[in-house]
């Protein structure tokens, strides 16, 4: 029988030498491809860059505009606006004068926008009713010079009544046509004592034979 060398011995191999080998056999890869571990180190690099950079909140959808609410104030100048049946820019003066001024009206209408609105709003309100028809075509048009020219700046509101008139009249006849009794106006009265004498008025009666 021989005899057999105990470091001869082949002994059975245990997970400690199989992880051993995993090792050996990977520092073997490495150093045989360069290019692995290049790019094995280029993606460290790449991942510090970027792992420092900060990341970008999301953009939010732009919030729905929501108005401030009305003071007390505002909404008690409303409420007397309603009441006084004026836009609520006229309520102080309303107040103040017991109603707009030509003035302010004819300011508003030139200013242009929601003050020209309202003050078309309150100078039907002024005018002389049978005129109205007329500054319903002067807003269909837009003829605010036709408009603004009926102001008598220096004069009181019933010369600028009498101008509004006149440019109702013009209109009226020129819409007949140049006819003097245009459609729809009536006909100037005459004094008692200068009216025609009628078919029935025959002078005074013959004596009958």
């Amino acid at each position: 029988m021989k005899d057999i060398d105990p470091k001869k011995r082949c002994r059975r191999r245990s997970c400690y030498d199989r992880l051993r080998m995993r090792m050996l056999e990977r520092r073997r890869m490495a150093r045989t491809n360069p290019a692995q571990s290049a790019a094995q180190q280029l993606l460290a690099v790449f991942a510090v860059i970027f792992g420092r950079v900060p990341v970008l909140a999301p953009e939010r959808a732009p919030a729905r505009y929501t108005p401030p609410p009305m003071s007390q104030r505002h909404t008690q100048r409303l409420d007397m606006a309603r009441r006084l049946g004026v836009p609520s820019r006229y309520v102080d003066t309303v107040l103040s004068q017991g109603m707009v001024p030509y003035a302010v009206l004819f300011d508003d209408i030139r200013r242009g926008g929601a003050s020209r609105r309202d003050a078309l709003t309150e100078l039907r309100k002024r005018i002389p009713e049978t005129s109205l028809d007329w500054l319903d075509h002067i807003q269909r048009w837009g003829l605010w010079y036709d408009l603004l020219k009926c102001h008598v700046p220096k004069g009181i509101d019933e010369d600028t009544d009498i101008r509004i008139l006149k440019s109702t009249l013009a209109w009226l006849n020129g819409k007949s046509g140049g006819r003097s009794n245009p459609t729809g106006v009536a006909p100037t009265l005459k004094p008692d004592g200068d009216s025609e004498p009628t078919d029935d008025d025959d002078g005074p009666s013959k004596p009958e034979l």
